[in-house]
């Protein structure tokens, strides 16, 4: 090999080392601080895995729903007595702290039901319009459900029914907070306050503007 294209080769090299370290720089050391919150702030944002469910807007509920706007996840089912009602009831005073904020930066709200044996989408998406006109129900089979919730650390079993054939749903009570790239990027963990879980979206939303 000739000396020039040597010299040729190395400078590429040099350049894609350079570029690496650049990355990895601005990986871990992001131009503006890391904003503090109560919210657990992911250190880098997860892509949502493929999944496929039906939402109560008659559409297919999937990773491409998540793209180019910013949402929150919250996963339980009508028949719940106390987690689902409280934090849907928060998540609509949340939308209402965020009055004046542009509508393109607000999150959307999707409720998906991990209990698809008794929440079809009409009863879904009554209930989800009773906390708030724009919230979105979502459910679809237990493999389906479990190729969202599973990545995403949000568990959820079954009790025994009773004579009656009511059963309890055991799940988890976190909000899933998910960026316009369909990335999981926050939760936000009980007991949520609506004031300060807006405050911190804010301040999340505006770190990564200022990162990306």
């Amino acid at each position: 090999m000739k000396s020039k294209t040597l010299l040729a080769y190395a400078g590429l090299c040099i350049l894609a080392i350079a570029g690496g370290l650049l990355a990895g720089y601005l990986t871990f050391h992001p131009r503006h601080p890391r904003p503090v919150t109560e919210a657990v702030l992911l250190h880098e944002a997860k892509p949502l895995p493929e999944f496929t469910l039906s939402d109560t807007a008659g559409q297919g509920f999937t990773r491409a729903a998540l793209l180019g706007h910013w949402s929150l996840l919250y996963f339980g089912y009508t028949h719940c007595p106390d987690a689902c009602p409280t934090t849907l009831s928060e998540l609509d005073h949340m939308q209402g702290q965020l009055r004046g904020v542009p509508a393109a930066d607000k999150p959307a709200v999707y409720f998906i039901s991990v209990d698809p044996q008794r929440d079809d989408l009409a009863l879904l998406r009554n209930y989800a319009l009773y906390f708030n006109p724009a919230f979105i129900g979502a459910t679809g089979n237990v493999e389906s459900l479990k190729a969202l919730t599973a990545p995403l650390g949000v568990d959820f079993s079954y009790d025994p029914a009773d004579r009656k054939g009511d059963y309890g749903v055991n799940h988890s009570t976190f909000v899933v907070l998910v960026d316009p790239e369909a990335r999981e990027v926050a939760l936000f963990t009980p007991p949520l306050q609506p004031k300060r879980m807006a405050a911190d979206y804010l301040a999340i939303l505006k770190y990564y503007g200022e990162n990306t």
